[in-house]
């Protein structure tokens, strides 16, 4: 089964404005990525279904610093076809502060791997389910 250099446009997108949108402190945004069943599990919390996910997105944000820009980078994103719509995509998340007054202070905080499944929908690509971790073992199916 092959992911149309269409398909993978889209969910790189998807990736980018999620990055974009919580960087951005737009919870609203951001929530509106996942599919209403999702779940997103992470090192600080679970959250399962469209309104439990809006509501840690929303928790996490309230915890920000006002003084500092947070910056999501994902990288070195795999891609492995489940379904003609649905995707496991494997990525690399470079997790930045930086001060807002100048000279600017830029200091890494974290990187962690994602694993996710994205699925097709009306509105586009959407996560189903985004689980990251600083250590999650390689599968060698983003390898066939």
């Amino acid at each position: 089964m092959m992911i149309s250099e269409a398909d993978r446009s889209e969910i790189q997108e998807l990736l980018s404005r999620y990055c974009h949108s919580i960087d951005a402190a737009r919870g609203d945004l951001c929530a509106g990525l996942f599919t209403d069943d999702a779940t997103l599990e992470t090192p600080v919390g679970t959250a399962k279904g469209g309104a439990a996910i809006r509501a840690w997105i929303a928790e996490r944000l309230a915890m920000r610093q006002e003084d500092i820009q947070v910056r999501h980078s994902m990288l070195s994103t795999l891609l492995a076809p489940l379904t003609l719509d649905e995707v496991r995509v494997r990525s690399t998340l470079l997790y930045t502060w930086e001060t807002l007054e100048i000279p600017r202070e830029v200091s890494v905080k974290s990187t962690v791997i994602y694993e996710d499944v994205v699925r097709r929908t009306s509105s586009g690509w959407r996560f189903a389910s985004r689980r990251c971790d600083t250590r999650l073992p390689l599968d060698d199916v983003y390898f066939q």
